[in-house]
């Protein structure tokens, strides 16, 4: 334990973790031994000192230390899961044999690893003539068309077509394309396809016969699904002017003690939607490369209108459609994806990843841009369209005039709640580049006012984070990213991203978020549980903050982050979520060590200022807790058996018999109402129990304070309710 009784090395354990994931890669010992050698002569002590600004060009000072740092460097290669023509086509032979078997799962499963291995067209000539692309394109067609998706099965076709799908296959081609037409109710369509067919056919029967058939079982009366569009959540009573993500019901405010939060800005009810945002930048964890849209984050075997895309240079990521593939590919896995395997294989964490995306996603003059607006000039004295609205005492930034705020306002945060979703997803081909660069800076000005706690960090920690800014910024060297610096300028172009790379290490550290899906079986709540995907970092939602008895749960849709309240708030009071250490499941000594240690602060939460007991520790019923009757006073008085002369500590106020025989009536019929929930849940019908939870836990709060067992059990089962609206995979039955 150090001076102010934090344990310094569960601390730093907490710290390492958010850089090295595991011991398994070589950079958790390396920088390890670096660390070791920093503190001869005591240079470590006097790095501590030294101004944060210049700390990456103290270390590129030291020869002692960069002597071994530069050997690491020097050997840094490209290496990632490649194309393998010869793999793909293994995989679509073994596709057609399995097809052929009538096993369509495992055809499937092996025709995307066709699809996935397969080299650009004319990679490989020795390969099926340099076409294995289209051909494993063809098989999976065939598969999907089986397994009745031919609207996939049609995407399919159009891309083999694409890839050079032989000119003698054409025939075959139209048929097979009349049949997807088919299936999806465009008759017309399928008619043409057909026709088509029947021309390229010559002089084969059997087959024109065959095709006659097909056109004669056309039904023209059938017509096509327009596909249902998908309603987007969106934040209560609309959203924030100043902030699009956030409620009106809800703002940011700020005091010297706690720094920004969000505090409700009108009464907020239980089930209202405070906050819908997507990130400005979030990474998909690698056991999930393989089952999830590198992208977008959508679980590739749930999404019914598209077969997994590839990526043109590797076999390691896979993505739900062609839109995410270039998206993704004309910005930050362009440089990213020749380093795949040396990133899992050095051990850095998916944050490490986060604070490179952050980068790559940008591009480089907006990164050196970024650099010079955000970190120059430190952060605080930026103009970002957040700070310009806080209330608190004191408004340390002014905008001149109402409309140039409005204006920056606009232009920075419409990016958070564009409908195609966060900063990554605005295709780098719109015809405005300007405008998608300034975007990316408008929302950067807003990440990186956010806390870094860069002053309180030790100098392990800080070399260490610089050595994996260093060891990021190398793996950009050997790709292109730099190729349009000038070459009298490159040095201080790769300082400034190392020294964006360390910034951004620091400050995800305390604003990231995990990103999860619900994982369940044929009962919508019965066994499921969480599973993280991935990691993100919001703008606004990492201003709300922590307390051990929150106000709002979360979960996500697609990347989407949204906040939804489990209990009423008055106006004033602190809309906080939770980081992890909840009240019901950890004790206050547990809690106040994992939040000092990871996150640096000491909560002062209610829970933790009256110590609240876990769930574990509080008896199957647990007493009441009334809230006083007189308005203008915020206590509570704790009913016991057999409650006579019943009076609050803090006022006197006294219950008579009257009153207090309402609120206990009021506490059985909200205690009938949580059962009648629960009821609810088990007959799976989630938007039914969260009316009626929503409806009990008001009322509750009407007359009643917490801590109160059944509340917060409803409370939780309200949790599970909304997940059921979010990222949700239902195992299927082996």
């Amino acid at each position: 334990m150090d001076r102010n009784g934090v344990d310094s090395s569960y601390a730093t354990m907490c710290s390492d973790v958010t850089l090295c994931a595991n011991n398994k890669g070589f950079f958790k010992n390396f920088v390890e031994e670096m660390v070791s050698l920093a503190e001869i002569d005591g240079w470590l002590d006097d790095f501590e000192l030294i101004e944060d600004k210049e700390k990456v060009l103290a270390v590129r000072n030291n020869e002692k230390i960069m002597e071994p740092i530069n050997e690491l460097l020097s050997r840094i290669q490209p290496l990632f899961r490649g194309k393998d023509a010869r793999v793909s086509h293994e995989k679509k032979t073994a596709a057609l044999i399995a097809l052929k078997n009538g096993d369509l799962v495992k055809s499937l499963s092996l025709a995307n690893q066709a699809v996935l291995r397969a080299p650009m067209t004319g990679t490989d000539e020795v390969i099926d003539n340099g076409i294995t692309l289209a051909l494993s394109l063809w098989v999976r067609s065939e598969v999907l068309l089986s397994l009745n998706r031919p609207k996939p099965a049609l995407e399919d076709l159009k891309l083999a077509l694409k890839e050079r799908l032989p000119a003698r296959m054409r025939a075959d081609y139209y048929w097979r394309m009349g049949h997807c037409y088919k299936g999806t109710g465009e008759t017309t369509r399928a008619k043409v396809s057909y026709e088509l067919a029947s021309r390229l056919l010559g002089d084969k029967k059997e087959a024109k016969i065959q095709l006659t058939n097909d056109i004669e079982s056309l039904n023209h009366s059938t017509q096509s699904e327009r596909p249902s569009k998908i309603k987007e959540p969106q934040v209560t009573c609309g959203a924030a002017l100043n902030l699009p993500a956030i409620s009106k019901l809800v703002k940011i405010t700020e005091d010297n003690d706690k720094g920004r939060y969000a505090v409700a800005n009108a009464p907020v009810k239980t089930g209202d939607i405070i906050l819908a945002e997507s990130p400005y930048a979030a990474c998909l964890l690698a056991d999930c490369h393989g089952s999830h849209c590198l992208h977008c984050f959508v679980r590739l075997e749930d999404f019914e209108d598209s077969a997994p895309i590839w990526c043109p240079n590797c076999s390691g990521v896979a993505f739900c459609s062609i839109q995410c593939r270039d998206a993704a590919i004309s910005t930050y896995h362009l440089f990213e994806c020749p380093f795949f395997n040396l990133f899992i294989g050095s051990g850095m964490s998916i944050l490490s990843h986060i604070a490179l995306r952050m980068v790559t996603q940008a591009g480089l003059d907006t990164s050196l841009s970024i650099h010079s607006k955000c970190l120059n000039n430190e952060i605080k004295t930026i103009q970002s369209p957040v700070l310009n609205d806080v209330e608190g005492e004191k408004k340390k930034f002014k905008i001149k005039s109402r409309k140039e705020r409005l204006n920056r306002t606009r232009n920075g945060m419409n990016i958070i709640e564009n409908k195609t979703s966060d900063i990554q997803e605005i295709e780098p081909q719109i015809k405005n580049e300007t405008s998608y660069n300034e975007k990316i800076e408008m929302a950067a000005e807003q990440i990186y006012s956010l806390v870094a706690h860069s002053r309180q960090r030790k100098g392990a920690d800080y070399l260490k984070r610089i050595i994996m800014g260093m060891f990021l910024t190398e793996c950009l060297k050997k790709t292109d990213f730099f190729k349009n610096c000038e070459k009298e300028n490159i040095t201080k172009a790769e300082i400034s991203i190392c020294e964006l790379i360390v910034r951004n290490l620091q400050l995800l550290q305390f604003n990231a978020h995990e990103i999860y899906e619900t994982v369940r079986g044929e009962h919508q709540f019965r066994g499921s549980k969480p599973v993280y995907i991935g990691v993100g970092i919001y703008p606004t939602g990492a201003l709300f903050n922590h307390e051990c008895y929150p106000a709002v749960a979360r979960y996500f849709n697609g990347k989407k982050m949204l906040y939804r309240a489990i209990r009423p708030l008055e106006s004033g009071e602190v809309a906080a979520e939770n980081y992890g250490p909840h009240f019901l499941m950890r004790t206050l000594k547990e809690r106040q060590r994992m939040l000092t240690c990871r996150y640096w602060f000491r909560c002062q939460c209610i829970a933790c200022v009256e110590d609240w007991p876990t769930l574990k520790e509080t008896e199957s019923k647990s007493p009441i807790y009334l809230r006083c009757l007189n308005k203008k006073c915020n206590g509570k008085i704790k009913v016991i058996k057999n409650p006579t002369n019943l009076k609050c500590m803090k006022c006197s106020t006294a219950f008579n018999k009257t009153s207090l025989k309402e609120c206990l009536n009021e506490v059985d019929t909200v205690l009938s109402q949580y059962e009648e929930g629960a009821k609810l849940m088990e007959q799976q019908r989630p938007q039914d129990a969260i009316e009626i939870f929503s409806k009990a836990i008001d009322c509750f709060y009407d007359f009643a304070m917490p801590p109160h067992r059944e509340t917060h059990i409803a409370q939780e089962s309200l949790r599970s309710c909304y997940a059921t609206f979010g990222n949700t995979h239902i195992l299927k039955e082996k």
